[in-house]
């Protein structure tokens, strides 16, 4: 597989929502967006299989969002990838391989698509074939997360970078 070849492709009917702090369900003109809080550190979880042709390179990832409300300001994203491969214990998952934080500045008008890119993120040795978790957490208590309201995720591509 080429650098840059698109590998997995989230929406956010995709997440699987971590027990506790987790970004909420929404609409937006009859689109299913996830709403990251500005005032707690709120998560989406996506899972799913590398396909055959990875060839084991890095990961990028990029995040297509817009603002509820606020067209000034800066968020602040963290994307962390978690190789699970055959044998791992679901009750007992591994720390992330790699991570990457991301800081967006939000759209010149609310609903205004915006898509960010992570710099490359380190994999663990994941292989086709192994199962890949991808986490993304609005860091709303860092000091420089200034957008005001939902930062309302639309979609998370990853590819091999």
């Amino acid at each position: 597989m080429a650098s840059g070849d698109s590998l997995l492709v989230f929406d956010s009917f995709s997440n699987r929502p971590p027990a506790v702090d987790y970004a909420s369900v929404d609409l937006r003109n009859g689109f299913v967006v996830l709403d990251f809080d500005d005032t707690i550190d709120e998560m989406a979880l996506f899972l799913s299989t590398l396909p055959s042709q990875y060839g084991g390179g890095q990961f990028e990832v990029l995040v297509t969002w817009t603002s509820s409300t606020a067209t000034t300001g800066i968020a602040k994203l963290r994307v962390e990838t978690t190789r699970i491969m055959s044998g791992v214990s679901l009750d007992s998952l591994p720390p992330a391989d790699g991570t990457a934080d991301l800081t967006v500045s939000a759209p010149a008008t609310n609903g205004e698509l915006a898509t960010s890119q992570s710099v490359p993120i380190n994999t663990g040795g994941a292989a086709a074939g192994d199962l890949l978790l991808v986490g993304v957490t609005r860091l709303a208590s860092d000091v420089v997360d200034t957008l005001v309201g939902d930062l309302e995720f639309v979609s998370l591509e990853v590819r091999e970078a």
